[in-house]
Formats: structure tokens, C-alpha cells, sequence
């Protein structure tokens, strides 16, 4: 497989292997436990020896990417930094705590790498990504290594949260990948459609709502982008589209309706009951509470456990919303980070979020269109990932750490370097 990506050449050099351990990343992701972790590994050790190799190669960008460049190396640091500067604040050192916030670390010599050899390993992922959607749908079909939960729909080590939100994601992916570089053949053009349909199926069947909200958004921005010059047959299209789906589909609307019952049963202040909407709601305003109390060291993962049953957080969450939170967590990345690592945790999540997203939108507006299509991908990916983390943790479970570090350095490599003047030298 890597070497039928790299075009049947030999793995003579470690680029080629980091391009080629990259290249297969969304394939197996949500089929085979341990998958991310390795290829992090693997690409992180990959890239150390490039940049160590090549040290004194100089990065070929202008001033203002290399200082991008810079940014997002200073940013893939900032989890770890958060983590060590709240438990020294706190005096408890827990090592697991790095667990997540370590692969964005280990992303930092991955970007340099791919800044240092110019490779846009996006190219593979717009192949890689729709099979990797078909063959999770396969195994889903034949119920191979499901979930142990029957009522939801998952493979065995993906929660049903995470891998409805992931499926989403690369589903809406593999759509905003159509035309991406060139203008696709009908038979690659329904590949990646299929691979849209797929990941939006199996999202429904996981009956987990995460990251719903941003297919509508991230569809209308491409829209108005990407079909500017069929903007209302595209919309026409799009809403019968959605409305067919809705129809058809059992789950969607009732899932739909408990969301936007249980959003309008919510009393403000009053307490109210332990459901996944209204818990969500008062986890916010628990996590904006306990921020309050101990503003710069935190309170890790369990150390507001004193705090349970006090009349502030009685008045609007019940003991069992509370417990909940204390036992699995606040179900929100910026809440579970805010209050695990304080200001800093606060911090380090909405730039995870904000400098990545200000970059990529400052691409859609490029000269180049293959620059502003790539920036599209990359925004719309970051969204879903974004929305996805208004209602689970995105970031703090070690594989989708993994990947979506990843991805992030594959789409930020890309941009980097066909931003610059030397764009068309790109390595092939």
C-alpha cells in the first residue's frame, strides 16, 4: 500500500518512509486498536531524523510562513506546558496526565519534517480516506470487533461518541475532497462520494450526535466556496437531501427531537434532570465554577471531589450530573481542560482551536486554488473536530490525539508550503 501511494517507488530514504507511514494513517484508524499510536511513533522518530539530518538544509519559506511555522511548533507544545505548569502550581506530578498532550509534542518534528521536504501528504490522504470509511463500514456490516454495548454502534476500542464524530468528520472530508487538486474523473468523484455517504451512515447508526451540528455548517461554507456558480440549485439540492435523509432515517429524528426537547426543558435555575443534553449544559457552567475556585492550579482529574454537593452546582445539577463529571469526565475538550489544568489548560485549548482556524481561513482567500480548496478541507475539518468537542473530549483520548495531531500537522505542512513562492517545486 505505501508503496502503490508513492507511485511503485522503492522506500530509498526516510521521507519516503514518512510520507509513506502518513500516507496510510486513515486507514485502519478506526478498525485496529493501536493503529495512530504507531504511525505517531514511527513518523515522530521519522522526522526527528530528517530534521537532525538536515539541520543545515534552511526551510524554504518567505518570513511571515516561517514565522507560522514557528507558531504552531510553540502551539503543539502548549498541552504539555499546561499540564506542567498547573501540577507545579499544585505540587502533584501524575505522568499519565501527558499521555494526550505528548502526541501533539511529537507532531513538532512531523511538521518541520514535511515543511523541510516539501510533501503534501493531503494528495494521499483524498485516496485513503474514503477506503478507510468503506472498510470500517464493512466491518460494522459483518460485526466484526464491535462495541460491548449492543445498544450502540462502534468498533470495540472507539467509543461510540468519538467514532460517530470521527466518521462524520472524515465522511465530510472525503466530500470537500472532490476536485481538490485537479478535476476528479466521474469514477474517482463517486469513490469519494461513496466515501461521504459511508461516514455519514455510520455516524447516524453510532446514535451519537457529536459533531451533527457541524455538518450544515461546514456544507453551507462549501457551498458558497467551492459551488459558488450553482449556489441555489446546490442549496435546493442540499436541503432535499437532508430532508430525505431525516425522513428515512428513525434515528436521526429521534435523536434530533430528545436534543431539542431536552434543550427546552432546561431551567436555568432550577435543577434539572441527568440527561445528555441538560448534563452537557450544567458540566459547562460546573467546569466555569470550579474555574473560579483555583483559577491557575486546576484540580487534575479528580481533585474537585470536595466540591460535589456544593449549593452552588446543587442549584441547577443534581448529585448524579456531578459524580458523573467526576467519574467520566465534563464531556466538553475547553471545560475538561479548564478544569484539569486551570487558565493554562483554558488556554492551551482555544488556541489548539483558534490559531489553526485563523490560518486555515486566511487561505481561502489565496491566489492559488488548489491553496484555497486545501484551506476549505482544512477548515472544515477543524470545525467538525471543533464541534465534536463542545460535547466529548476530542483531544484528551490518546488515539484521536494521535490522529487528529496528525492530520493537523499533514494540513498545516500543506499549506506552508504551497503558500510560499516555491509552491511549485512541491516533492512528489
Amino acid at each position: 500500500m505505501p508503496q502503490i501511494l508513492l507511485g511503485l517507488r522503492p522506500l530509498a530514504s526516510p521521507g519516503d518512509a514518512l510520507q509513506a507511514c502518513l500516507a496510510v494513517l486513515p486507514l485502519l484508524v478506526l478498525t485496529k486498536s493501536g493503529w495512530s499510536g504507531v504511525i505517531l511513533v514511527l513518523s515522530a522518530v521519522l522526522g526527528l531524523w530528517i530534521v537532525v539530518a538536515q539541520r543545515n538544509r534552511p526551510f524554504d519559506l518567505p518570513p511571515g510562513q516561517r514565522r507560522w511555522m514557528l507558531g504552531f511548533a510553540v502551539l503543539f507544545c502548549m498541552p504539555v506546558l499546561a499540564i506542567a505548569l498547573s501540577q507545579a502550581i499544585r505540587h502533584d506530578w501524575i505522568g499519565r496526565y501527558y499521555d494526550s498532550p505528548a502526541r501533539f509534542l511529537l507532531c513538532v518534528p512531523i511538521l518541520l519534517a514535511l515543511v523541510k521536504l516539501r510533501a503534501d501528504v493531503v494528495k494521499f490522504f483524498a485516496y485513503v480516506v474514503p477506503c478507510g470509511l468503506l472498510l470500517t463500514g464493512l466491518v460494522i456490516s459483518l460485526k466484526w470487533n464491535l462495541w460491548w454495548d449492543t445498544t450502540r454502534v462502534s468498533t470495540h476500542f472507539v467509543d461510540p461518541l468519538t467514532f460517530g464524530s470521527l466518521n462524520l468528520t472524515l465522511g465530510l472530508f472525503c466530500l470537500l475532497a472532490i476536485d481538490l487538486y485537479q478535476k476528479d474523473g466521474w469514477i474517482v468523484r463517486l469513490y469519494k462520494f461513496c466515501g461521504f455517504a459511508v461516514g455519514l451512515y455510520l455516524s447516524v447508526l453510532s446514535s451519537s450526535r457529536t459533531g451533527w451540528a457541524a455538518a450544515p455548517l461546514v456544507l453551507l461554507i462549501w457551498l458558497n466556496i467551492r459551488l459558488a456558480g450553482y449556489r441555489v440549485y446546490a442549496f435546493a439540492a442540499a436541503v432535499l437531501l437532508s430532508l430525505s435523509v431525516f425522513y428515512l432515517s428513525a434515528t436521526l429524528r429521534e435523536r434530533t427531537g430528545m436534543a431539542i426537547e431536552e434543550i427546552m426543558t432546561y431551567h436555568w435555575d432550577g435543577p434539572n434532570r441527568h440527561n445528555s443534553v441538560g448534563a452537557r449544559l450544567s458540566f459547562i457552567r460546573m467546569a466555569a465554577f470550579l474555574l473560579e475556585q483555583n483559577p491557575f492550579g486546576g484540580f487534575g482529574d479528580r481533585g474537585f471531589a470536595t466540591f460535589i454537593g456544593h449549593p452552588e452546582l446543587n442549584r441547577y445539577a443534581v448529585v448524579k450530573t456531578q459524580e458523573f463529571a467526576l467519574n467520566a469526565g465534563f464531556h466538553n475538550e475547553i471545560a475538561t481542560n479548564a478544569v484539569r489544568s486551570g487558565i493554562w489548560g483554558l488556554l492551551s485549548s482555544l488556541a489548539l482551536f483558534v490559531v489553526p482556524a485563523v490560518y486555515f481561513g486566511k487561505q481561502l482567500w489565496a491566489d492559488c486554488k488548489i491553496t484555497q480548496r486545501l484551506g476549505l478541507l482544512a477548515l472544515g475539518y477543524l470545525l467538525c473536530t471543533f464541534v465534536s468537542g463542545m460535547t466529548t473530549e476530542v483531544f484528551n483520548l490518546k488515539f484521536a490525539a494521535s490522529f487528529h495531531a496528525m492530520m493537523l500537522s499533514c494540513f498545516i505542512g500543506a499549506l506552508l508550503i504551497r503558500s510560499s513562492s516555491a509552491s511549485v517545486n512541491l516533492k512528489s
